[in-house]
């Protein structure tokens, strides 16, 4: 069996790690943190292989912030706040390459603290990831192309059906309509049977349509939600459509949740500010996911949880946006008297470990009162220091006693 090396003998030399800092397929940074941010102290000479800089202009102040896209450039900025709350950041964006061409980069920064938890510096690195993500955009336009090549071939499948079933019915009122002597009782009863055949097949058409939209109209109007599509305006989203569960979750008829202002009138007083404040998320981000309380239609408030999605155009605006919310008041109320459990029974451990300090408390007043009175007792008279000295110890015990009980007195624990 070969036997492991000390650790001395493994230890890679100075030469030896530079050589591989420079080696790995990335570029490793360190930024010192101060009043005015962050300030780049050190970068792996691999930045001129994989971007194309020297190292003294990846140094250069302002280096990164400019070579952000710019389509990209607020988004990783207000990231950064997240790096010294949470101590570590992984993000993606576009960054300029020296010879002017953008690379997709993936930046993951760790914050490193000092002994005493103090943020001491930031280091990371960043990885080219430009041939993961045209791989990803070109596996995404395939997707969108095969499923607009089966809708294409879905539609065209219902014209060709269609088809069928007209010429089958206008053919058979052809052959009704014709007369050719010793032939035409044959093409009457020819004629009856396409025709039959063919009315038969476009009621089943129509019964397929109709079943598919009861089908889902069945679906959205059963599951535990109120689903709800709004409009995408100047002046605010106003309600396009909602599903005919609002009556059965929250009381409301459909004309009424479809009225202006409804969704904001039901909102509980303390939480509308909130939730009309996040509203703006829901534009920026694409999706929004909040909790707050609705007044339903007997007057009373219910805790729900409301999500969101925008949904784009095919080039990429805004169309509308379509969410639903989960009456979450039985999850809350659960929640609620879990804390109250938790507060309860940290007050009784409180309680407990306050019971167990007055008794020590106590205890020392005690021994002060009645040791310092004992040895009064046993001393002679002639001892007047040792007596003035326990005299002063019994009324400082006594004093002490005397507040101890007042206190107990005026907080109500006696």
């Amino acid at each position: 069996m070969t036997q492991l090396q000390p650790y001395s003998a493994l230890a890679v030399s100075p030469v030896r790690s530079r050589h591989i800092l420079n080696s790995i397929p990335t570029v490793i940074y360190v930024l010192a943190i101060t009043a005015n941010g962050f300030r780049s102290q050190w970068v792996s000479d691999s930045v001129k292989r994989i971007l194309g800089y020297e190292v003294e202009e990846a140094l250069a102040h302002n280096w990164w912030t400019n070579c952000l896209h710019p389509d990209d450039k607020k988004a990783v900025l207000d990231k950064t706040s997240i790096l010294m709350t949470k101590g570590r950041l992984v993000q993606e964006y576009r960054f300029r390459c020296k010879d002017g061409y953008y690379l997709w980069m993936q930046d993951e920064a760790s914050l490193l603290r000092d002994a005493n938890g103090q943020p001491k510096e930031i280091v990371g690195y960043w990885t080219n990831i430009t041939e993961r993500k045209q791989a990803q955009e070109e596996e995404e336009r395939a997707r969108e192309q095969e499923v607009e090549s089966g809708e294409l071939n879905q539609s065209t499948n219902r014209i060709a059906v269609h088809l069928v079933v007209a010429a089958l019915i206008v053919g058979s009122i052809f052959l009704l309509l014709a007369n050719k002597g010793s032939l035409t009782e044959g093409m009457t009863i020819l004629g009856v049977t396409g025709l039959a055949a063919g009315c038969s097949l476009a009621l089943v058409l129509a019964w397929r349509v109709l079943g598919s939209d009861k089908r889902l109209d069945h679906i959205l109007n059963s599951i535990p939600t109120v689903i709800y599509v709004l409009g995408i305006t100047a002046k605010g989203f106003p309600s396009q459509w909602v599903s005919d569960s609002v009556k059965r979750i929250l009381g409301y008829e459909v004309g009424e949740a479809l009225g202006p202002d409804w969704w904001v009138g039901c909102l509980h007083p303390d939480d509308k500010k909130a939730a009309l404040d996040k509203t703006s998320i829901l534009m920026t981000k694409g999706r929004l996911v909040q909790e707050y309380r609705f007044r339903a239609k007997d007057g009373h408030y219910l805790w729900i949880r409301d999500e969101a999605s925008l949904v784009r155009k095919a080039n990429g605006q805004p169309k509308e946006i379509v969410g639903f919310w989960t009456n979450i008041t039985e999850r809350k109320l659960a929640e609620e008297q879990a804390a109250k459990a938790r507060e309860e029974e940290a007050e009784r451990f409180e309680l407990g470990r306050s019971s167990d300090r007055n008794i020590a408390f106590g205890l020392l007043i005690a021994a002060l009162i009645v040791g310092s009175s004992f040895l009064l007792f046993h001393i002679g008279p002639l001892m007047w220091g040792t007596t003035i000295f326990w005299l002063a110890v019994f009324a400082a015990g006594s004093g002490l006693g005397l507040r101890f009980f007042w206190r107990m007195l005026k907080a109500g624990k006696y």
